[in-house]
């Protein structure tokens, strides 16, 4: 009797060790999904309501739309929305993809985001976005694709606070068509409608509407967006068309309104075109969503076809099945980013919910944490970590110049990087950008991912009272100046509105205006999101008359040399085909890259005739400034935590019926 019971006690005792360990991992994975939504609140531009980011400050608050006024702050109604990568240009594609990704997200793993305690957290980057894209829809067939030169912004590296160069407002309309873009930004407002359906029925509805006209106005005036707005061309060109994007619209529209009419637009759409097959051997990106499409079609009707899509996918995915996969594990497509390619898969395979579907999630996030090389390819994370991103705000140059200071200044804590070579080799070089950028998309399929393995134990939903555990001291010994127009300093706060000045010429598709004083680095005065729309159009576009921008050369054949004095590289992001490859110059360094699939990435090296800037150098990689780590359990303890419990119990087992 007093071996059964000590037996008895011992099992007890195992069984309880089992389920902790899980439970920590699980309640890691929220800490490390609450970094990865935090990334999106250091993109954010506009007047910021909160300092949960507190190395980040107000910044172009005079971006505006075409003929629209100013609010009480001074503030313009573009102000806000979030900076595509490590710059400071505010492209449509692929923000809108991101927001779509988000939405999506929530929507299928909504209790585990409440069970880590994020749900409040969440919404807010959520909200943070789709306000941006309703200010984006100034009327029901005019809406902003861009606001930003990417050439004029990547000739200078310098924080977003201290922008103060030209920015021009671009835009598709009925002449000038823009179907993927204008149908991603319907997804994502149709994905929004359903996430704030509770919480927030008045915004949903709202979110709902837009999508409707947004839907109509794609489908309706159809066309590349990337040739109506050729300045996003360089940038985020759409090699796989628009076909794919009138599926994805419709069938989001289709889950939003439960309307069999846009489920059978989007049914026409996929077979005419064939747009299931273009995903089986690619991507799943902002230009490439086919095989979304075809995870959604087979969940809302469950027919074979669209599973025979999605399993094709995935064994092109799997190892042997035709994808390039590293040493350490990595299923590597290309070279430009390869860790967000592997993240967003990851994330359709948890929906898809296989067997082997979610063990292919479960390693690709082990790797990109690190559990399978050492190597974590996550900002902050893991035993071995990135510390320079290609980021201008973390890096916090005051000279523009890349290598001053040496390490970036403050932790883009959560933000995934582009990745590894097909080898698994890496260097932490923020001058790198293949490897180093980190983007708005390149984090959405990894908070998808995330999403699904973490599973907390909080019932509470507050989250909003964050703030960032690195801050390093800077000395500036002198204002700060670039290469652009104005050399104005920026200051703590702003009493007056900035003034705009504007020119009209014969481009129907762009705006721009000169900011005249600084944006605030430092202020946290809060604004209340707006989401009015307004109803102005327009078919000119003022001239765009930087005195920083760069010169460039088209060779014809897809090629683009710019000699700059800043910022040295743009990149070409694409999903199908050979995107430009670019041979930047310089009279401090030399960069090139060629691009097969990226997000706005440079490579720079500036500098300045005045002013200078020191720092401390970053925390030593997964300690925190209180000396605590913020290293993640790896989600591969769980196999061999499991296999040792149960052979114990086995074992114990047989001793009790011996």
């Amino acid at each position: 009797m007093r071996n059964n019971n000590l037996i008895t006690i011992i099992i007890v005792i195992l069984f309880s060790i089992f389920f902790s360990v899980n439970k920590i991992i699980a309640d890691d994975n929220c800490a490390t999904l609450k970094q990865a939504i935090l990334f999106y609140k250091a993109q954010r531009a506009g007047r910021l309501p909160d300092k949960d980011i507190s190395w980040r400050g107000n910044s172009v608050l005079t971006d505006a739309s075409p003929g629209s006024s100013f609010d009480s702050n001074g503030d313009g109604d573009l102000s806000k929305g979030y900076f595509d990568a490590g710059d400071g240009v505010k492209f449509g594609l692929p923000m809108c993809w991101t927001m779509t990704m988000l939405g999506w997200n929530y929507i299928e793993y909504q209790s585990n985001i409440e069970s880590c305690g994020l749900t409040d957290l969440y919404l807010n980057v959520l909200k943070w976005g789709t306000d941006y894209i309703l200010a984006c829809h100034l009327s029901d067939n005019v809406f902003v694709a861009q606001v930003g030169d990417g050439n004029v912004d990547h000739s200078v590296w310098q924080p977003p606070e201290f922008i103060n160069y030209v920015r021009p407002v671009y835009l598709i309309n009925s002449s000038y068509p823009g179907t993927e873009l204008a149908m991603e930004a319907a997804s994502a407002l149709a994905a929004a409608s359903i996430a704030f359906k509770s919480s927030n029925p008045s915004y949903a509805s709202t979110c709902l509407s837009h999508a409707k006209t947004l839907h109509n106005f794609g489908n309706k005036y159809q066309g590349p967006y990337s040739t109506s707005v050729p300045q996003a061309s360089a940038f985020y060109n759409s090699y796989s068309g628009y076909t794919d994007e009138l599926v994805w619209g419709s069938v989001w529209l289709y889950r939003a309104t439960g309307d069999s009419s846009y489920l059978t637009l989007a049914e026409n759409y996929y077979t005419t075109n064939n747009v299931g097959y273009a995903g089986t051997s690619n991507s799943f990106d902002w230009d490439q969503t086919a095989t979304g499409s075809s995870v959604l079609l087979y969940k809302l009707t469950g027919k074979a076809f669209y599973k025979q899509m999605v399993d094709q996918t995935l064994s092109f995915w799997s190892k042997g099945g035709g994808i390039t996969y590293t040493p350490g594990g990595l299923a590597w497509i290309r070279e430009w980013g390869p860790c967000r390619y592997a993240m967003s898969m990851a994330f359709l395979a948890t929906v898809y919910g296989t067997d082997s579907s979610l063990q292919f999630a479960q390693n690709q996030l082990s790797y990109v944490l690190g559990d399978k090389t050492g190597q974590s390819f996550v900002v902050g994370l893991g035993p071995k970590h990135p510390i320079n991103p290609h980021h201008r705000a973390a890096h916090h140059s005051t000279t523009n110049d890349i290598y001053n200071p040496v390490n970036n200044l403050y932790m883009l804590y959560g933000a995934l990087v582009g990745g590894p070579g097909s080898d698994d080799s890496y260097v932490d070089d923020r001058s790198d950008y293949t490897k180093n950028e980190v983007a708005l998309d390149y984090n959405a399929g990894f908070v998808g991912t995330l999403s699904y393995f973490a599973k907390g134990s909080s019932s509470s939903t507050t989250t909003t009272t964050t703030t960032t555990t690195s801050s390093p001291t800077t000395t500036t010994t002198s204002n700060p100046s670039s290469t652009s127009s104005t050399t104005s300093t920026p200051t703590s706060t702003t009493t007056s509105n900035p003034t705009t000045t504007s020119t009209t010429s014969s481009n129907p598709t762009t705006s721009t205006s000169t900011t005249t004083s600084n944006p605030t680095s430092t202020s946290t005065a809060s604004s209340t999101t707006s989401t009015l729309t307004p109803t102005s159009t327009t078919t000119s576009n003022p001239t765009l008359t930087p005195t920083n921008t760069p010169t460039t050369t088209s060779s014809g054949d897809g090629t683009t040399s710019e000699t700059t004095t800043g910022d040295l590289g743009t990149s070409g992001d694409s999903s199908n085909g050979t995107s430009p490859t670019i041979k930047p110059t310089s009279t401090s360094g030399t960069s090139s890259g060629t691009s097969s699939g990226t997000s706005s990435g440079t490579s720079s090296s500036g500098t300045s005739s005045s002013g200078t800037s020191t720092g401390s150098s970053q925390n030593t990689p997964g300690i925190e400034k209180d000396g605590s780590s913020s290293d993640a359990l790896g989600l591969s303890d769980i196999l061999p935590l499991s296999i040792i419990t149960l052979f114990i119990l086995s074992s114990i087992h047989l001793l009790l019926n011996n």
